[in-house]
């Protein structure tokens, strides 16, 4: 057995720290460590000899709330072709320090101090999922930084209907039971459902990714940062951030609609697939679905940016749609300074 594969299941097992990992595994091409304040963060750049605007991807969950930079192993790489790119994981995530209260919330104080680091003044944020909550926080409290736009990719929905249904289960089980469950889930009780989640993914991103894409999909990352939800203590910072979704939501639904600089809105219709296989609930994942179609378009309209509704879609746009989010964020870097 290799270096690396002792690594990984020493790091499974509980048996070895986020810190030895990093001091002892080869990172990926690209990933760097950076220290920003007290902690670390895991930043993957690329595309660095390009001008302008820096395109910032931070990443939210998908059906199993895995949700680190291992989702832009294909379009980091497209979109590196045209831009400066810098992938950033949360606090908990990847190769990023532990903490013990991870949110979304504290991710957008944390990304201001990162981009500093960085000297980064002139952005695009493209956030996808749950990431709007970090995203749009970030925007509202920055207001000296260089904003050119923002590209919201299935953002969260900060209306009544919406932020009852992400409250509901799993978030608010995780938020009881969670001084339980961590314990737990040191002893490695879920290591294995956890594995075969990871499965499920690899296999499902394989059938997104089109085929004229293929040779630009960077499957090793992806199956690095695969190995890095496996570990026991990224199982349990997931837990601590389910279990502080609804504070990062109570925070996100205070917010006005964000009108300083243009927002798209990549508007999938993947909550159909829920739809589908949740006939009990068609009423209210009816009512969230148009909900979330509402307030896209008026955040799109309000801010000057483009609304982009994809039909057949899976949630996982990054790896299905490249080609509509490169042009969506082309769009919004050809738009001139307000």
């Amino acid at each position: 057995m290799t270096l690396l594969k002792w690594l990984v299941v020493y790091a499974v097992m509980g048996w070895i720290s986020t810190a030895e990992v990093k001091a002892a595994e080869a990172l990926p091409e690209g990933v760097r460590i950076i220290k920003a304040a007290s902690a670390e963060f895991q930043l993957r750049s690329a595309g660095l000899e390009h001008k302008g605007p820096a395109v910032v991807l931070l990443s939210g969950p998908n059906e199993h709330w895995h949700s680190d930079s291992g989702w832009f192993a294909l379009l980091q790489p497209v979109l590196a072709a045209k831009y400066r790119t810098y992938a950033i994981d949360r606090l908990g995530q990847g190769l990023s320090s532990e903490v013990n209260n991870p949110s979304y919330r504290r991710f957008a104080e944390d990304l201001a101090v990162v981009l500093r680091a960085l000297n980064e003044q002139e952005i695009l944020l493209l956030s996808f999922a749950s990431s709007s909550v970090s995203g749009l926080l970030f925007a509202h409290q920055n207001s000296r930084l260089k904003i050119q736009a923002l590209l919201l990719i299935d953002p969260d929905i900060p209306l009544p209907g919406s932020i009852a249904l992400y409250k509901g289960y799993p978030a608010d089980w995780y938020k009881a039971n969670l001084a339980q469950l961590l314990p737990e889930l040191k002893t490695g009780v879920w290591t294995d459902r956890t594995a075969k989640k990871l499965q499920q993914e690899r296999q499902l991103v394989q059938k997104l990714v089109p085929a004229d894409y293929a040779n630009q999909m960077d499957w090793a990352y992806f199956d690095f940062m695969a190995q890095q939800r496996l570990r026991i203590e990224r199982q349990q910072s997931r837990a601590k951030e389910i279990a502080a979704y609804a504070d990062d939501l109570d925070a996100y639904q205070a917010l006005p609609f964000y009108t300083k600089r243009p927002v798209s809105v990549i508007n999938s219709d993947f909550e159909q697939q829920q739809i589908n296989q949740n006939p009990e609930q068609k009423s209210q994942l009816l009512a969230w679905q148009q909900e979330g179609d509402g307030w896209s378009k008026e955040q799109a309209q309000r801010s000057g940016g483009q609304y982009i509704e994809l039909k057949d879609s899976d949630h996982l746009v990054l790896f299905q749609q490249p080609a509509v989010i490169t042009k969506a964020v082309d769009w919004l870097m050809a738009l001139p300074e307000k």
